[in-house]
């Protein structure tokens, strides 16, 4: 994919052209991110009383993954793990084409955070993540994480 970038200081008002042969994930996502339609996710601190919790606003791109435990939905991030109402699965129509995959029955990870795949005894494989934690990718999810993981590769080339 080709980029061009203009800067004119005496533009009124700014603009995106964008010619492409195919509707492909990046341009979607290309489109999103013009109409500023990304999606966002509120939560609250994992670790406060369910009472009195401050609500904070995530971008995918600052989400490791995504854990489905006991009926609740929890988003790892850097600086900490916040209770998410949505469901994974509402999460995962949401991001597929922002480099989300999902990879068990209860995990969604952001294959960009990932640092190595790692494979192990049976057949499985873990994800480690920059941040030091793993992720097993189920066997009965391997074959479908692998073909995302081709479509993205071949998007962001």
């Amino acid at each position: 994919m080709k980029l061009n970038l203009f800067e004119d200081k005496n533009l009124n008002e700014e603009h995106v052209d964008l010619y492409f042969s195919n509707m492909r994930p990046v341009i979607s996502q290309i489109i999103d991110t013009v109409n500023s339609e990304r999606p966002t996710f509120s939560g609250r601190p994992a670790d406060e009383d369910m009472d009195d919790w401050e609500e904070t606003i995530l971008d995918p791109g600052e989400i490791y993954y995504f854990d489905y435990v006991d009926r609740k939905l929890f988003a790892y991030t850097e600086t900490g793990v916040f209770r998410l109402m949505n469901t994974l699965g509402s999460c995962e129509e949401m991001l597929w084409n922002y480099g989300f995959v999902r990879v068990s029955k209860s995990n969604l990870i952001n294959i960009y955070k990932i640092k190595q795949l790692k494979p192990d005894i049976n057949m499985k494989v873990y994800a480690l993540f920059d941040n030091g934690e793993r992720i097993c990718i189920n066997r009965s999810y391997k074959k479908a994480f692998n073909e995302y993981l081709r479509k993205m590769r071949r998007i962001n080339q």
